[in-house]
């Protein structure tokens, strides 16, 4: 995300004291002196001029050494930051020779028929798995990151190192600077556009509502913008959100449900998305595909998710707050989701690809009729929250502190449940982790990452419980 810029310090007192100094005259009761006319010599004149240039130099001296200095970078905790800067190394040029060819390479397709994309948000949850996946079967990838802030930039930088290991490039830039998008287009004839970078999290909104602005309406529509102009136009498949049902209390939640109540400034943010990407597939022909996520969780997650922060707590040995609806209509009182597994959110993502049709525009005008689709992608089988927490207990070994509290009023819903029906028809799509054993995946990789010691404590549990549940001809056996 941009920092916010500030105004000049000090503009406006400039401005005003010029207009504060009036001229006084002084009354010599009925006694007028004659008019005196003084010309100055040059001696005086030069004077003046250091006196004054001496006096702008002290000026400018006194502002430099008295202006707040920028605040140096801290170390990025393991809970989400509430700021939403660009890592200190985004701040690196692009451009030249040498980073064309990487751009290039990255973008390489490498098997028949394959695809050209480039992962917006790439250094993100969602964008990590789905960049991977499609460079392991083959399509050139190309990441797009800024590396902001909300959260652990370490996390965003490992995920970029593993896409690196395997020969995606994550080019270090903004979403909005249309410049930089121009040139990536004029660099590479992308086939398709995965858009997944956005402020993500409902309740930062209440922090920080502009960044979702830039992020999620400028930013989109700066990549709409490049995509139009490009020659060819991409196919763009993008990450709405199951937020945009907000009030709606019609469940499963379907793509023909309302969708005009949201109840977060994420929701409002994500659904005028998905109005402006109906302007651009009407005025300028480009295939447009959104996903609705149903609360994606597993490795390589993002910390200010509940499943994240609860393990971490739980860990801790820190209270963590379950919240409960205030009740009333035919809904239980729990709050529930419904988690979808990372696993199966990138195969929605790679099938919305390979079924996007093709844009019709060139020379940034429309040619024909171009798809628009919108699809959910969830687990359709919402799991309250309280039953999360029971199954964290039982993979981490350790007993909640559980304190249970009324849901505020921060944009969260209570209930959602996905309707996957026409994305099973159209897509293929067919969710297949339950919670339980995506959450053991999630539990693995946390602890391998963030307590190692205690991984392998596990590891040691587990072989010496198998070992002895073992019979002589290695089949289990009762313990009894």
């Amino acid at each position: 995300m941009a920092p916010q810029l500030t105004g000049a310090p000090g503009s406006a007192a400039a401005s005003g004291g010029a207009a504060a100094v009036k001229p006084q005259f002084h009354h010599y009761h009925h006694h007028r002196l004659p008019p005196r006319h003084h010309h100055p010599s040059p001696t005086s004149l030069l004077s003046k001029l250091a006196f004054w240039s001496v006096c702008s130099l002290s000026l400018l001296l006194a502002f430099l050494l008295l202006s707040p200095a920028a605040p140096a970078p801290r170390a990025a905790p393991e809970s989400p930051r509430r700021s939403l800067h660009a890592s200190p190394s985004s701040t690196a040029s692009w451009g030249g020779a040498a980073w064309e060819k990487k751009v290039r390479a990255s973008a390489r397709v490498r098997r028949s028929m394959g695809h050209s994309v480039l992962v917006t948000g790439a250094a993100g949850f969602v964008g990590c798995h789905a960049a991977a996946a499609l460079r392991r079967r083959g399509d050139g990838v190309l990441g797009l990151d800024n590396f902001n802030d909300y959260y652990d930039t370490g996390l965003k930088r490992g995920r970029a190192a593993l896409l690196a290991r395997s020969g995606v490039y994550v080019v270090d830039g903004d979403i909005a600077d249309a410049e930089l998008l121009a040139k990536l287009f004029d660099v590479v004839p992308f086939t398709h556009v995965l858009h997944l970078a956005a402020q993500a999290g409902v309740r930062h909104a209440l922090v920080d509502p502009m960044s979702y602005v830039r992020a999620n309406v400028a930013g989109l529509v700066a990549l709409l913008e490049a995509a139009r102009a490009a020659n060819p136009q991409p196919a763009i498949v993008w990450a709405s959100s199951s937020s945009v049902y907000g009030l709606n209390s019609h469940v499963p939640f379907s793509e023909h449900d309302r969708t005009d109540r949201p109840a977060s400034l994420y929701a409002a943010t994500k659904k005028a998305g998905e109005e402006i990407a109906h302007v651009y597939n009407h005025i300028y022909g480009l295939s447009l595909t959104a996903l609705r996520f149903f609360t994606v969780y597993g490795p390589w997650g993002r910390p200010d998710m509940a499943y994240f922060f609860f393990t971490r707590d739980i860990l801790a040995g820190r209270p963590i707050t379950v919240y409960e609806s205030a009740g009333g209509g035919s809904h239980q009182t729990t709050i529930s989701r419904d988690f979808t597994y990372i696993d199966d959110i990138v195969k929605g993502c790679v099938a919305a690809l390979d079924t996007a049709g093709r844009s019709t525009g060139s020379g940034g005008k429309k040619r024909g009729t171009a798809p628009f689709r919108t699809y959910n992608l969830g687990n359709t089988s919402p799991v309250p929250v309280t039953q999360l927490v029971d199954l964290l207990e039982k993979l981490l070994k350790v007993k909640a502190v559980r304190k249970v509290v009324k849901m505020p009023r921060n944009g969260d819903v209570p209930y959602t449940h996905a309707n996957v029906s026409l994305a099973q028809r159209e897509l293929g799509y067919r969710p297949s982790t339950d919670l339980q054993t995506g959450l053991k995946k999630f539990v693995r990789w946390y602890l391998e990452y963030y307590h190692p010691e205690l991984a392998e404590k596990q590891k040691l549990r587990t072989s010496s419980n198998g070992k002895g549940s073992r019979g002589r001809n290695g089949s289990s056996s009762s313990a009894r």
